[in-house]
Parts: C-alpha cells; sequence; structure tokens
C-alpha cells in the first residue's frame, strides 16, 4: 500500500470517520499540533491526553499528529522550531549559543573542583541549573508554542468543515 494510501486512511478512518462533535475532533487536531511541536518527545501522548481531558476533546484525533516529531524528525523539527523561537526573540545572531556555552564550560569547570554529589544538595545547583536550561530553552519553547498554536489554528477550521462534509458525503 502507498505511502498516500495509507495517509488518507489515516486521516478518513482515524480522524474524520472517529464518533464524536466535530469541535471536539478539531479541537482534538488542535491540541496534537501544539504538542507536536514541543520538545517533550516520549511523553507527548501523555501531555496531549491531559490537555485532551481537560480541555474536553477528543482524545484519539490529535495522536496521529504527534508522530509528526520522533526519532527521525526530531533533529530538523527541533532545529527549525528553535530558528523560528530565536527569531522571533531576537537572539538568532549566536549571542545566546555562545552565553550558553560558556554558561556550560563554567558549570563544567565548577564540577571538576568540587564534588558533585555533595553540589546537587545545594540551592545553588539548582538554581544554576534552573537558568541554564531556562537560557537553553526559551527559544526552543517560544518556537513550538507559536509554531504548534499557529498550524493547529489553521488546521482546526480544516478539520471541523472537513468532519461535516464527510459526514454529508457518507450520508447520501
Amino acid at each position: 500500500m502507498g505511502l498516500w494510501r495509507r495517509l488518507k486512511n489515516l486521516i478518513v478512518h482515524r480522524i474524520l470517520g472517529v464518533a464524536d462533535t466535530p469541535h471536539r475532533i478539531a479541537l482534538g487536531v488542535f491540541l496534537g499540533f501544539v504538542v507536536a511541536w514541543t520538545p517533550t518527545l516520549g511523553f507527548q501522548i501523555m501531555i496531549y491526553v491531559a490537555l485532551a481531558s481537560l480541555f474536553r476533546a477528543n482524545k484519539v484525533t490529535g495522536v496521529p499528529i504527534l508522530f509528526i516529531s520522533n526519532p527521525v524528525t526530531a533533529v530538523p523539527l527541533y532545529w527549525f522550531v528553535w530558528r523560528t523561537g530565536a527569531f522571533v526573540l531576537g537572539t538568532g545572531d549566536g549571542e545566546n549559543v555562545n552565553s550558553i556555552m560558556e554558561r556550560l564550560q563554567r558549570s563544567e569547570d565548577q564540577a571538576a573542583d568540587t564534588n558533585l554529589f555533595a553540589d546537587i544538595w545545594t540551592k545553588e545547583f539548582w538554581s544554576d541549573l534552573g537558568t541554564t536550561l531556562g537560557s537553553m530553552g526559551a527559544e526552543l519553547w517560544v518556537g513550538a508554542l507559536l509554531l504548534g498554536l499557529l498550524t493547529g489554528a489553521l488546521c482546526y477550521p480544516v478539520t471541523f468543515f472537513g468532519v461535516r462534509a464527510f459526514r454529508r458525503a457518507r450520508g447520501r
């Protein structure tokens, strides 16, 4: 079976043909896109199901969308997401990357000078770790949320009206 035929079957049977309201189906697709862009590979289905439950969306229709990000696509996808976030935040000139690398080097030097297992229990260790991770991930998270909301917002009406058209055509 060809790729296009499998994709068509996926869309028709797993999204458009689901027995639920068009709004709940489309909201599930919207949330699927929002979660799919986030750097939460490995946890996306759990996050999606929790959000779908919270927003009363269909818990099945967004799951196929989550597979946009997978181990094969992760590097190019998250690079694009990071570049988008860096552009939005104005940090795309490389200065932020250099400051992150300097901070990591300082942390590595400090770890070599002290016992890491003794430092792990200190407030300073966790504060430094949070600062480093926060500065590394701001572009990634901003880009992910922006792209997720954008693609989700574009796909919500397409899915909503697609479900209605599919049901009308199937009813004939």
